[in-house]
């Protein structure tokens, strides 16, 4: 039984380590122009998958994507603007992030930049 327990305690203890190398990747790509690294480091920040929730970390990772021309990244940051989530809300800025969304041919993006001009 207690070389079951710290056989699981390992393998937590692995997991989250390895959990933390990838994060570290994930960041370093980022920084390096990998802008699908930035939308998801973005999306683990905003939803507190694998890291605390943190809005704002959110919002930074999504600027770099969004700027590196990823079409995701401006989607979310559009809607993080939209919604006041790390950030204050602001329409225009919202909608700034939602056409080059949709300019990259992300069709939510020109869904949700309609809608948020009605």
């Amino acid at each position: 039984m207690i070389r079951l327990l710290i056989s699981f305690f390992l393998v937590c203890y692995t997991s989250i380590g390895a959990a933390n190398l990838d994060i570290e990747d994930y960041k370093n790509s980022c920084d390096d122009g990998d802008v699908f690294s930035c939308g998801l480091l973005g999306s683990m920040y905003q939803w507190g998958d694998g890291v605390g929730h943190d809005a704002l970390k959110a919002v930074e990772f999504y600027e770099k994507g969004c700027s590196g021309g990823s079409g995701y990244s401006c989607l979310m940051l559009g809607g993080m603007y939209g919604e006041g989530l790390g950030v204050l809300p602001n329409t225009s800025k919202a909608l700034k992030f939602l056409d080059m969304a949709c300019e990259l041919k992300m069709d939510a993006g020109c869904v949700k930049s309609e809608q948020l001009k009605d």
